[in-house]
C-alpha cells in the first residue's frame, strides 16, 4: 500500500472518530468534512454539490459544482473530507426517500456557505429522516466545531 493511500485511510478514520479539528492539527492542513446520515427506515439517494466559490448562486452551483451521489441504507452514513478552500458552498440538491422501489418523497437544503453557516475545520452533518407519514421527509443540518 503506498503512503498516500495509507494517509488517506488514516485521515478518514481519524476524522470520523476524533473530528476534523484534531486532524487539521495533526496533519497541518485545513479540512472541512461533510457527513451524511440516514436515520430513516428506507434507503435515501442524495445528490450533493460543493464549490470553492463562497458566493456562487444555487443555480450555478448545481450546474458547475462538484457533484457527488450517495445511496445510504437505513442507519448508514458517508463522509466527504476536503481542503477548506474547496468547500466554500454546499447543497443537497435532491434527496429521495426510496419507499417503494424508486418512488418516494424528495427534499433538498438551502445552500450552506463558509463563514455564514460553517467554518473551516467544521464537520457539517446532514441527517435524513422521516416522520410516521412517509411524506414527512426532511434533512436536518448540524455543524460540529
Amino acid at each position: 500500500m503506498n503512503s498516500r493511500v495509507s494517509v488517506a485511510i488514516l485521515a478518514s478514520v481519524l476524522a470520523s472518530s476524533a473530528g476534523c479539528a484534531f486532524l487539521d492539527d495533526l496533519l497541518g492542513v485545513n479540512l472541512t468534512a461533510v457527513r451524511l446520515v440516514n436515520n430513516g427506515d428506507f434507503d435515501v439517494r442524495a445528490v450533493l454539490y460543493f464549490d470553492d466559490d463562497q458566493e456562487i448562486p444555487r443555480e450555478v452551483l448545481t450546474e458547475i459544482g462538484t457533484r457527488m451521489e450517495f445511496t445510504l441504507a437505513p442507519g448508514e452514513s458517508a463522509s466527504v473530507i476536503r481542503d477548506c478552500d474547496l468547500i466554500q458552498a454546499i447543497v443537497i440538491d435532491n434527496a429521495e426517500l426510496m419507499v417503494i422501489g424508486q418512488v418516494g418523497p424528495e427534499t433538498d437544503t438551502e445552500v450552506l456557505r463558509d463563514g455564514d453557516d460553517f467554518g473551516c475545520g467544521d464537520t457539517i452533518v446532514l441527517t435524513f429522516d422521516h416522520g410516521p407519514l412517509l411524506t414527512d421527509f426532511n434533512i436536518s443540518v448540524a455543524v460540529e466545531r
